[in-house]
């Protein structure tokens, strides 16, 4: 039994016991009190709009209860079973719950308002007189009325109206009562100074010790939390039970102590990042361990951080948020698109200038300017754009191995060579390989991709039609899930068709999946129906009808996280659409009763595109899982676990795009509502100007760093804090987002990846690991030994970051090179290892571009490995079959 502390603040008490099913139906608590402090803090505001939400909210509680009671006070009537009987004498401990509730926050409300605003201080009392008038402040008695009866031991439904007089609330009494207090006694002098928060802390309540089970939230999360506990528990004790044995039965004499607790810590850190965990809390948790058994000393645990490779990661990825910002990239596609006429032409137009642009500006930046460009051009030619997106995000990927410089993985290989004394690849070594290998993906791209995806291919009728982006619209619509409650009187008593919704919805009345009226489902409506004020509107619609909708007076979309209404209103929020990626920390979070939204991003969550539906577009055709997952969102238990890949659509405060953008919490975020109050550019020919001074600026700044480095006239961080200065000094990207582009999460996994790669090469596990491929592998030769770094090195970039790939693979790499005979030229190994940690396409979530594309293009999640596996192989064919001949 779940009893509440009294130490607990009575808005946390409601959250906690309020029904999931029954949200929309509690007092809009937060929102009351946010009205209070507005009248409290500016003095010459009216308390009009409070008055007003006030008398509503009393309404839709009373109302409620009374629909609710007369639905019971009827099933009692009837004829009864024991399921029957169990189940309505849950409902009616929750309904009780939920009068003792919502006459608990009105008293409350009114008793901050007449401390803080108010000049007669009679509010709490005409609050209470009124609420005498409604069944709601009985409810308890008269539930218990009901009770008896369906226990059987009263049969007699009038007992009920003994109990009290009358059968209706009196709903007309709150009407004088609110309108009794002028709005203009709270207009004009200053008020007295605030007065001291109120107590808003009460006892322990018998109607709380009386719920059952089921209703308390927290009596399933102890065996939630032990199932996952046990787990937790379980995987290190059968690691360390392995690495003990190990040892004890002595398998090698290479291996000693350390060794075998370097092998149970890295077994651990891997089980925990295919669990989800944070990579870089893992990694550097891991790292730690090492450095306080004495693994590692401090230089080998550490080092990374005065490692210039790795802080080259960080300033790059500076300068790819400059260049992103000013739009350069954009202008680019946009002077070399066109208009092709076939699918392979139209590809490879495409991919030229992003194959380019890939070589030296970040494969998220290039993907992050893409998706927006092949989104408008693909309505342009008439094709669609998933055609596109998934070959880009595959061809950026590999691309990236051009240059030392191009990705992440790269320079991290590049500063292990050095670290081991070996010669470093030259910045365009292996620039040919890279290069074979993006042309034979691209034709395998340009030729199966329209084969494998072939629902996203036009028909015959489809292509009679004339019209630009027919195609793309058929087919092409991102629909989030997302309820709202007609709040206004203006639509009440209006049929779905006259309320104007319809015409809002681009679906019409497809997009409608669930309309509830006090808790009760309307199961057969259609646009004749008519809405009645209060009632809840389960919807599954585009970003855009939601965007429309949010302005509309007559509706208040609830935030799924939270359960209150969204006050969309306020000037000082927007709508924000993200994709939820591997570092955010609502992942593994239930979206029903998670606070992290708020807590953290001071954020609420209005819809959501959940990562299994990413593929549905049409409202008819995926009807029943729509509704599967709507039952999920109206109940607590099990709930909907938020994943990587997730699409939300978020209520956030001003600066949350610019503080995120650049954020790994994110795989993309996309502003969706335009700031109507900010000042407009000072005259449009100076604007132009502007706008193109930047991006001629900050393309000449890029070109720059790329001379720099590929004629070796200084190294990589000079040449890239260079560029970084400059984009910052010519105004072209603000100092305050040059700090937010700095992935200091990113550095963190790199940086403890490189603790555990030392640690596996100090105490000989990568030599034993390393001699073991090879006597298994030796009678293949060399090309044996590639096949095994290349399958080994994407079978894990399935899971792990590729720079932890490359981390821990590069020593097995160099001691199988070292144990051959003749040995393996170790570069050519190397070359092997990059390329294949640019194979990150068996998976949506192994890669962040992935995400991207798999949130915009209406993909299963079958689609990545299908089109990835053929693609891997002809990249490896390639690597596997030139790389003795490329690289020396």
């Amino acid at each position: 039994i779940s009893h509440f502390s009294s130490a607990m603040r009575f808005e946390e008490q409601l959250e906690e016991a309020m029904r999931v099913k029954w949200r929309a139906y509690y007092i809009n608590y937060p929102g009351l009190k946010e009205r209070i402090a507005e009248m409290e803090n500016d003095p010459t505001v009216s308390n009009q709009e409070f008055l007003k939400q006030l008398r509503s909210q009393m309404l839709k509680a009373m109302q409620f209860y009374d629909s609710v009671e007369s639905r019971l006070a009827k099933e009692a009537a009837g004829e009864m079973t024991s399921e029957l009987m169990s189940s309505m004498l849950h409902e009616i401990q929750s309904l009780k719950t939920y009068a003792k509730l919502n006459i608990d926050g009105l008293r409350k409300i009114a008793k901050k308002y007449d401390k803080r605003c108010g000049q007669t201080k009679t509010m709490q009392a005409d609050i209470l007189k009124t609420l005498q008038y409604g069944n709601i402040s009985r409810g308890e008695e008269r539930l218990d009325a009901i009770a008896e009866i369906v226990n059987g031991k009263a049969t007699d439904l009038e007992c009920i109206k003994a109990r009290d007089g009358r059968s209706q609330s009196n709903l007309s009494m709150l009407v004088p009562m609110l309108r009794s207090r002028s709005p203009s006694e709270f207009v004009g002098p200053a008020r007295k100074s605030a007065v001291s928060s109120i107590s808003v802390m009460f006892k322990k309540h018998e109607w709380v010790e009386a719920l059952p089970t089921s209703m308390s939230r927290i009596d399933w999360q102890p065996s939630t939390r032990w199932r996952c506990w046990s787990s937790e528990v379980i995987a290190p004790v059968l690691f360390a039970a392995m690495t003990s044995a190990g040892w004890w039965c002595k398998l090698s004499s290479t291996l000693t102590g350390a060794s075998y607790f370097t092998v149970f810590v890295t077994m651990e850190s891997l089980y925990l990042l295919i669990k989800q965990s944070p990579p870089d809390v893992t990694l550097i948790l891991a790292t730690l361990i090492l450095r306080l058994a004495g693994v590692l000393n401090d230089t080998e645990a550490w080092g990374g951080f005065s490692n210039t490779v790795v802080l080259s990661v960080a300033v790059l990825g500076i300068v790819s948020a400059g260049v992103q910002t000013t739009g350069v990239v954009e202008y680019v596609f946009t002077r070399i698109l066109g208009k092709p006429q076939t699918y392979a032409s139209a590809l490879v137009r495409l991919a030229l200038p992003a194959l380019v642009l890939n070589t030296s500006v970040s494969n998220t930046c290039v993907m992050g300017v893409v998706i927006p460009v092949i989104e408008k051009w693909t309505k342009e030619i008439n094709m669609h754009q998933a055609l596109f997106l998934l070959p880009m995000s595959y061809l950026i990927l590999i691309s990236g191995t051009f240059a030392i410089f191009s990705t992440s993985s790269n320079l991290i290989t590049q500063g292990l060579l050095v670290e081991h004394g070996l010669r470093p690849f030259g910045n365009f070594e292996i620039s040919l390989l890279c290069t074979c290998c993006s042309l034979g993906a691209l034709a395998y791209l340009a030729l199966i991709v329209p084969r494998l995806l072939h629902r996203f291919r036009p028909t015959a009728d489809d292509l009679e039609s004339a019209v630009p982006g027919a195609i793309q619209n058929m087919r092409d619509m991102k629909l989030f899930v997302a309820s709202m409650q007609i709040s206004g009187t203006a639509m009440s008593s209006k049929t779905l068709e006259a309320s104007g919704l319809l015409e809002i919805l681009d679906g019409g009345i497809s997009d409608i999946i669930r309309l509830e009226r006090m808790s009760v489902n309307i199961v057969d409506f259609d646009e004749d129906t008519e809405v009645q004020q209060y009632d809840v509107i389960y919807i599954w619609s585009t970003a855009q009808s939601i965007l429309e909708l949010l302005h509309s007076p007559s509706v208040t979309f609830m935030a799924l996280d939270a359960g209150w209404e969204y006050q969309h209103d306020q000037e000082n929020r927007e709508l924000v659409e993200v994709v939820l990626d591997g570092l955010c920390p609502l992942v593994g979070q239930s979206l029903v009763s998670t606070k992290l939204t708020e807590k953290i991003y001071a954020a609420n969550c209005i819809a959501v595109r959940p990562r299994s539906m990413q593929h549905f577009s049409k409202p008819q055709a995926q009807a029943e899982e729509v509704k599967e997952f709507l039952y999920s969102l109206r109940h607590a238990s099990p709930g909907h676990k938020l994943e990587v890949g997730d699409n939300l659509l978020l209520d956030t405060p001003r600066n949350f795009f610019q503080q995120y953008e650049s954020s790994a919490h994110f795989a993309s975020l996309r502003l969706l509502q335009i700031r109507e109050h900010e000042e407009e550019d000072d005259g449009d020919e100076n604007s132009a100007f502007e706008r193109k001074r930047k991006m001629v600026t900050s393309g000449a700044l890029l070109l720059g760093m790329i001379a720099l480095v590929a004629s070796s006239t200084v190294p990589l961080l000079v040449a890239s804090l260079l560029a970084t200065f400059g984009l910052v000094f010519t105004g072209c990207l603000p100092q305050q987002s040059a700090f937010n582009a700095i992935k200091i999460r990113t550095i963190l996994t790199i940086v403890g990846a490189f603790g555990i790669g030392k640690a596996m090469g100090k105490t000989g596990v990568a030599k034993v690991v390393a001699t073991l491929l090879c006597e298994w592998l030796i009678r293949f030769g060399s090309k044996g030994m590639f096949v095994a770094i290349f399958a080994a090195t994407v079978s894990l970039g399935v899971v792990f970051h590729a720079t932890a790939v490359v981390i821990l693979m590069f020593p097995i790499c160099v001691e199988m090179c070292a144990a051959t005979s003749p040995p393996i030229p170790r570069h050519q190994a190397v070359a092997v290892l990059m390329i294949g940690a640019g194979c990150q396409m068996l998976s949506p979530v192994s890669y962040q571009t992935n995400l991207m594309v798999y949130a915009s293009g209406h993909y299963r999640f079958e689609d990545f490995p299908r089109v990835g596996i053929g693609m891997v192989l002809v990249i490896g064919i390639i690597t596997i079959s030139l790389v003795d001949s490329l690289v020396i």
